[in-house]
């Protein structure tokens, strides 16, 4: 009976695959960028009137000074279980307008690909989760389980009132678990899967001097606040790119036998990555699992951005009076981010005995999901028959985002499936981003499964 099901869902969405392009081109159609305030409501009302044509009841939720979040739900009086699907409408911004191919909020579909802002990250995988509904409902396949939609606007804006949109609706947002569709299958083109993520916080540092800046010939008195900043973070973190925050690394563990044994299935090799991205080699200097242990369960302090002097054109010979620089922390399973941010704070106390100012953002816990969890087991067999291969599952995401959340409010703990293109290739956040037409269908189709199936199990 499953296998017939399966088969009638590959089936209509094959069927509808033309219209099914059409209706994602007239979403990306729209601008929703969210840095810049453009299009942000209208693109909220154009998802909540198509879900709702689609038989998905919808409303919008608001809050004072924050974008709208479409929320939805499709219930079914006799499930004992319910997923929550979570995506975001907003885009990045399209600049640099003169390195796209095509105009980027004009869909042009060129060997394959949809090239469009926001056809991957996160419009693609977005609409693909509530196409998967349509497909069913037009195929008389039943949807065994509760199903509810949580679609934010601020996601490429870091987000700023998720947990209080969360925390306001706890109530409506019950689930069991929840699915964040919110990447793209392999670089090899088979489906993944990530079960957790790190956590994150933010810092800015900044250093100040002398009342002005001064001329540089009397740099033998003045302090130069660069110089001074580049020693702190010195003493910060070393060339082997380790932390030297003493007791940062007290609570990090080593992955445990799940971890391993699912490193063990996801294939790198260092020097592809590193002809990918154009660099000489991988900072580990090592390949396979001792790379992937360290991408994954290794703590990081990373320099986003540092800001000090004269940069215009020519020279300006000053000692400059003022000197910041932008940091991310990344924690791992097991590390406390409260206590680290405390510990980072107390470090730079200690080590800079001058007028210094020490910014920390909220921090955002690591998340983490067994993969025992049925859940993921019913994603696992949904990609094995769609996709007729096993998926790769990642036990955790080298980034961060509000994966924790869902657990920590909703007792819904989140995992992530990928159904946009893959990352190496999908020109993310950059000019010409593409979701290739079978990307596109087949995570429709695996989202469809996934409902089926999931409702199924026993």
């Amino acid at each position: 009976m499953e296998n017939e099901v399966i088969l009638s869902i590959e089936e209509k969405v094959d069927e509808e695959l033309p219209n099914l392009i059409a209706s994602l081109q007239e979403f990306l159609r729209i601008k929703s960028i969210s840095a810049q305030d453009i299009g942000m409501e209208e693109c909220a009302l154009f998802l909540k009137d198509t879900m709702e044509s689609i038989g998905i009841n919808c409303k919008i939720l608001e809050k004072e000074g924050a974008f709208p979040v479409v929320f939805g739900q499709i219930l079914n009086p006799s499930a004992t279980k319910t997923l929550l699907i979570y995506g975001h409408y907003d885009v990045q911004p399209p600049e640099p307008l003169h390195l796209w191919d095509s105009d980027p909020f004009e869909p042009a579909i060129r060997n394959g690909k949809i090239y469009a802002r926001g056809s991957t990250d996160d419009k693609g995988n977005l609409w693909a989760t509530i196409m998967a509904v349509k497909c069913l409902l037009e195929a008389d396949i039943q949807i065994p389980i509760n199903l509810k939609f949580f679609f934010e606007g601020e996601e490429e804006v870091g987000s700023p009132n998720f947990k209080a949109y969360m925390e306001e609706n706890k109530a409506l947002l019950e689930a069991d678990y929840t699915i964040l569709c919110d990447r793209g299958v392999h670089e090899s083109g088979r489906p993944q899967m990530y079960l957790g993520n790190k956590g994150i916080t933010h810092a800015e540092i900044t250093i100040h001097g002398a009342k002005r800046d001064v001329h540089s010939g009397q740099a033998p008195f003045i302090p130069n606040t660069a110089w001074q900043l580049v020693w702190l973070l010195n003493k910060l973190k070393d060339e082997n790119e380790n932390i030297l925050i003493p007791g940062y690394y007290d609570n990090v563990s080593e992955p445990n036998v799940e971890d391993l044994h699912l490193l063990r299935n996801v294939p790198f090799d260092s020097k592809e990555y590193s002809e990918i991205y154009g660099i000489r080699d991988i900072l580990t200097k090592n390949d396979g699992m001792a790379a992937l242990t360290s991408l994954l369960f290794k703590p990081t302090a990373t320099i986003n951005g540092f800001t000090s002097g004269y940069q215009g054109v020519g020279n300006k010979t000053i000692v400059p009076n003022k000197a910041s620089v932008k940091i991310d922390f990344r924690f791992v399973k097991n590390q406390d981010p409260i206590r680290c941010v405390e510990l980072i704070k107390d470090h730079l106390q200690k080590n800079f005995d001058g007028e210094i100012e020490v910014e920390i953002a909220e921090v955002r816990n690591p998340s983490k999901v067994s993969l025992s969890a049925e859940v993921v087991q019913v994603v696992i067999e949904a990609s094995k028959r769609i996709y007729k291969e096993d998926p790769i599952v990642w036990p955790l995401l080298d980034g961060a985002g509000p994966m924790s959340l869902f657990e920590e409010i909703l007792g819904a703990p989140a995992i992530i499936v990928g159904l946009g293109a893959p990352f190496a290739f999908a020109n993310t956040h950059a000019p010409n981003e593409n979701i290739s037409i079978e990307n596109y269908s087949n995570g429709i189709k695996l989202m469809a499964s996934t409902y089926y199936l999931y409702g199924k199990r026993e």
